[in-house]
């Protein structure tokens, strides 16, 4: 979730229809920002969740205001515990870029380069690396049972993709030409976010992540943007172990639940 929606105040909510076509349910999603947390916000909570129409709602709030679970139980669905966000950051300028062996027969182009020659080869390279990269990633969505694991990669492709057109970047990560990882990446406030970023299993370690970090960082600083901003769950320390070899610090953590219409989950 882009981190310029969460840090903006109040509590928000947004139905979701491209996603509940895809996956069969209505999703809808509400927002609780980092403005200062009290009773209001508690009760503002409860009963956005409580009048929202949709089968699943998607919830997420600051994790240090452990006082909102409580109000999330209060609306009467059905809670599924999804897993925190952690948020890193640096400004571009602070990123590590990679030389030597880690960077040897590596480069990083947008990936509509891949269509410079009429063979429309960019969606397709989308949507193999990322049936290939996030295939079992323990997104939220991977704690509700309502939801096809199959549905939810062909939503991570249908985003990418869709980061092709308009203000989206796509960055493609290849090695002696042959396309290996990419990242997606948005433009905030100030900020440029990278949205998915992952490398196909075979390529994996070895430094190559880093490449294509670097590559964000100088895409950020092309586009003069203050910072570089990535998330990812909680328990996904591998790629955390990176981000902090890469000069990048956590900033933020946003619990993630899923409410739930009663009666549903089996």
């Amino acid at each position: 979730m882009a981190w310029d929606d969460l840090a903006a105040g109040g509590v928000r909510y947004t139905t979701i229809p491209a996603e509940g076509r895809r996956l069969g349910r209505s999703i809808g999603r509400v927002t609780c920002g980092f403005d200062p947390v009290g009773p209001e916000t508690a009760r503002e909570l409860t009963e956005t969740i409580a009048q929202a129409p949709d089968d699943i709602v998607v919830v997420r709030y600051p994790a240090a205001a452990v006082c909102l679970g409580a109000a999330v139980l209060a609306a009467g669905r059905d809670v599924v515990p999804a897993g925190a966000l952690t948020y890193w950051g640096a400004a571009p300028d602070h990123v590590t870029r990679p030389s030597g062996a880690s960077a040897r027969d590596l480069d990083v182009v947008p990936a509509q380069a891949l269509d410079a020659d009429g063979a429309g080869r960019a969606a397709a390279v989308v949507d193999e690396v990322v049936a290939d990269a996030f295939a079992g990633y323990g997104s939220h969505y991977a704690a509700n049972p309502l939801l096809d694991p199959a549905l939810v990669l062909a939503g991570y492709q249908e985003w990418a993709r869709g980061s092709l057109t308009g203000d989206g970047v796509v960055l493609v990560l290849r090695e002696r030409g042959t396309p290996i990882g990419l990242a997606t990446c948005s433009e905030g406030r100030s900020d440029l976010e990278v949205l998915l970023a992952g490398l196909v299993s075979e390529y994996q370690g070895g430094g190559r992540y880093g490449v294509l970090l670097a590559a964000c960082a100088d895409e950020a600083t092309r586009r003069g943007r203050d910072r570089l901003v990535i998330s990812t769950q909680v328990a996904n320390v591998r790629v955390q172990r990176a981000w902090a070899n890469a000069g990048l610090r956590p900033f933020a953590a946003v619990e993630t639940v899923h409410a739930v219409r009663p009666g549903l989950l089996p």
